[in-house]
């Protein structure tokens, strides 16, 4: 499966949590990670700007761009969506397009409302440790440890409201 990150996820892993071997666990499991430029470009502070240049120089994080007039569509048709979901959004179209199994990864709600006018499949920060949790990545003790680590920092983690 394809799971294709917006910066707050890539903020939550590489900072908040502080551990992107739980990203790197997803690839051994037959999960390909991807951002596109706009996250790169988003995730201007260390240790997360560092660690994310390292990820998608060693590989395990693909990268992914998006054609400058699909962008200014897409866009267009939703200004309340910054550059980096836009993109996240366009590349799962694209994915789903293709009938390739995929998963949208974003936090922000006017995001997650215009991936489920488009029908995608999606999910957050919290889904996403749901599904290390499900594949055996972590177990029910790490994944009470990371939502406690998040609690604790900066990261908006609205448990209640997600639902994953």
């Amino acid at each position: 499966m394809k799971l294709v990150l917006d910066t707050s996820v890539i903020i939550a892993f590489f900072t908040e949590i502080n551990d992107g071997q739980f990203l790197y666990a997803l690839t051994k499991k037959d999960f390909e990670i991807y951002v596109t430029d706009g996250v790169i470009a988003e995730v201007n502070k260390e240790p997360a700007l560092s660690r994310l240049r390292q990820a998608v120089h060693d590989g395990w994080i693909k990268s992914k761009s998006v054609e400058k007039h699909i962008f200014d569509n897409f866009k267009n048709a939703n200004p309340m969506l910054d550059y980096a979901e836009v993109e996240v959004l366009i590349c799962c179209s694209g994915f789903k397009s293709c009938n390739e199994e995929y998963c949208c990864v974003l936090d922000e709600g006017a995001g997650r409302k215009i991936a489920d006018s488009l029908h995608l499949s999606k999910t957050g920060t919290l889904g996403l440790l749901k599904i290390m949790n499900d594949t055996k990545i972590i177990d029910g003790e790490c994944m009470k440890k990371l939502l406690n680590r998040l609690e604790q920092s900066t990261f908006r983690l609205r448990r209640q409201q997600s639902g994953y």
